[in-house]
Protein backbone atom coordinates (compact mmCIF):
# COMPACT_ATOMS: atom_id res chain seq x y z
CA UNK A 1 0.00 0.00 0.00
CA UNK A 2 1.87 3.10 -0.87
CA UNK A 3 0.52 6.55 0.65
CA UNK A 4 0.39 9.82 -1.57
CA UNK A 5 3.04 12.65 -0.08
CA UNK A 6 1.15 15.17 1.33
CA UNK A 7 1.31 18.28 -1.29
CA UNK A 8 3.45 21.60 -0.50
CA UNK A 9 1.45 24.57 -0.66
CA UNK A 10 4.45 26.22 -2.55
CA UNK A 11 1.81 29.93 -2.42
CA UNK A 12 1.77 29.49 1.20
CA UNK A 13 5.59 28.73 1.72
CA UNK A 14 6.20 31.44 -0.68
CA UNK A 15 3.50 34.56 0.85
CA UNK A 16 5.00 33.51 4.13
CA UNK A 17 8.90 34.32 3.11
CA UNK A 18 7.94 37.61 0.65
CA UNK A 19 6.49 38.85 3.63
CA UNK A 20 7.32 42.66 3.81
CA UNK A 21 9.17 43.96 6.01
CA UNK A 22 8.75 47.80 7.50
CA UNK A 23 12.73 48.85 8.07
CA UNK A 24 14.43 50.49 11.13
CA UNK A 25 12.96 53.89 12.03
CA UNK A 26 16.86 55.08 11.80
CA UNK A 27 18.12 53.97 8.99
CA UNK A 28 17.15 56.67 6.64
CA UNK A 29 19.02 58.81 9.39
CA UNK A 30 22.08 56.73 8.92
CA UNK A 31 22.22 56.54 5.16
CA UNK A 32 21.73 60.27 4.60
CA UNK A 33 24.65 60.92 7.54
CA UNK A 34 26.34 58.41 5.31
CA UNK A 35 25.63 60.06 2.26
CA UNK A 36 26.41 63.24 3.70
CA UNK A 37 30.08 62.10 4.70
CA UNK A 38 30.82 61.02 1.22
CA UNK A 39 29.71 64.61 -0.34
CA UNK A 40 31.87 66.32 2.39
CA UNK A 41 34.96 63.98 1.49
CA UNK A 42 34.20 64.63 -1.67
CA UNK A 43 34.44 68.55 -1.56
CA UNK A 44 37.52 67.89 0.46
CA UNK A 45 39.01 66.07 -2.40
CA UNK A 46 38.41 68.44 -4.64
CA UNK A 47 39.86 70.74 -2.73
CA UNK A 48 43.20 69.36 -1.84
CA UNK A 49 43.43 69.63 -6.00
CA UNK A 50 46.04 71.76 -7.05
CA UNK A 51 45.54 74.17 -9.31
CA UNK A 52 49.27 73.70 -11.47
CA UNK A 53 48.43 70.06 -11.95
CA UNK A 54 45.41 71.38 -14.21
CA UNK A 55 47.45 71.83 -17.01
CA UNK A 56 47.91 67.88 -16.93
CA UNK A 57 45.26 65.35 -17.59
CA UNK A 58 46.29 62.59 -16.49
CA UNK A 59 45.77 64.63 -12.85
CA UNK A 60 42.14 64.70 -13.60
CA UNK A 61 40.97 61.36 -12.69
CA UNK A 62 40.16 61.71 -8.72
CA UNK A 63 39.08 65.13 -9.11
CA UNK A 64 36.39 64.46 -11.71
CA UNK A 65 35.87 60.83 -10.08
CA UNK A 66 35.43 62.88 -6.67
CA UNK A 67 32.85 65.43 -8.23
CA UNK A 68 30.97 62.79 -9.76
CA UNK A 69 30.70 61.31 -6.33
CA UNK A 70 29.88 64.27 -4.44
CA UNK A 71 27.32 65.13 -6.27
CA UNK A 72 25.54 61.90 -6.51
CA UNK A 73 25.69 61.57 -2.62
CA UNK A 74 24.77 65.09 -2.43
CA UNK A 75 21.62 64.58 -4.62
CA UNK A 76 20.50 61.58 -3.47
CA UNK A 77 20.89 62.64 0.38
CA UNK A 78 18.73 65.53 -0.74
CA UNK A 79 16.11 63.14 -2.40
CA UNK A 80 16.38 61.01 0.98
CA UNK A 81 15.86 64.06 3.19
CA UNK A 82 12.67 65.26 1.22
CA UNK A 83 11.28 61.87 1.28
CA UNK A 84 11.78 61.34 4.62
CA UNK A 85 10.89 64.86 6.52
CA UNK A 86 7.65 64.49 4.18
CA UNK A 87 6.76 60.87 5.08
CA UNK A 88 6.73 59.70 1.43
CA UNK A 89 3.54 61.70 0.38
CA UNK A 90 2.49 62.45 -2.84
CA UNK A 91 -0.39 64.06 -4.32
CA UNK A 92 -1.10 61.77 -6.50
CA UNK A 93 -3.78 64.40 -7.59
CA UNK A 94 -1.92 66.40 -9.23
CA UNK A 95 -0.09 65.33 -13.00
CA UNK A 96 2.74 64.14 -13.79
CA UNK A 97 4.57 67.82 -14.95
CA UNK A 98 3.47 69.63 -11.32
CA UNK A 99 4.43 66.57 -9.03
CA UNK A 100 8.16 67.41 -10.92
CA UNK A 101 7.86 70.74 -10.67
CA UNK A 102 7.68 70.41 -7.26
CA UNK A 103 10.09 67.83 -6.58
CA UNK A 104 12.60 70.06 -8.55
CA UNK A 105 11.86 72.69 -6.46
CA UNK A 106 12.17 70.88 -3.19
CA UNK A 107 15.44 69.26 -3.99
CA UNK A 108 16.72 72.92 -5.47
CA UNK A 109 15.97 73.87 -1.98
CA UNK A 110 17.16 70.73 0.04
CA UNK A 111 20.81 71.55 -1.76
CA UNK A 112 20.87 74.98 -1.39
CA UNK A 113 20.10 74.66 2.38
CA UNK A 114 22.68 71.86 2.77
CA UNK A 115 25.14 74.01 0.89
CA UNK A 116 24.65 77.09 3.29
CA UNK A 117 25.55 74.83 6.36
Amino acid sequence: MSSQPNPIDVEALLAQALHPVDPPEHLADDLEERLHRISVLAADQIDSWEAGAFHDPRTWVKPAAALAVGTAAAGAAAVLGVRHRRGRQQNLGAGPFVFARKAIDTIGNEVTRRLGS
